[in-house]
């Protein structure tokens, strides 16, 4: 699953769990993993969070795309 639209759904369902009945391939914790490497997400508590790098991405990847549609 690429990038953006974990962040969104990381943003909407913090839960892994919610996150795991939402996405149907196995990419999610993969994808999560990485997004946390990078720095876009941290995890506390057991569940996960945006960082403040993160929402900057995610607001950057919106405004691209209403500037492309």
């Amino acid at each position: 699953m690429s990038e953006p639209p974990l962040l969104s759904m990381v943003e909407r369902y913090p839960n892994p769990t919610a996150l795991a009945r939402r996405v149907r391939d196995g990419s999610l914790f993969v994808g999560l993993h990485r997004l946390e490497a990078r720095g876009f997400l941290t995890r506390r508590r057991g569940l996960y969070r945006l960082t403040r790098r993160g929402r900057d991405e995610l607001a950057l990847r919106h405004a691209l795309a209403r500037l492309v549609t």
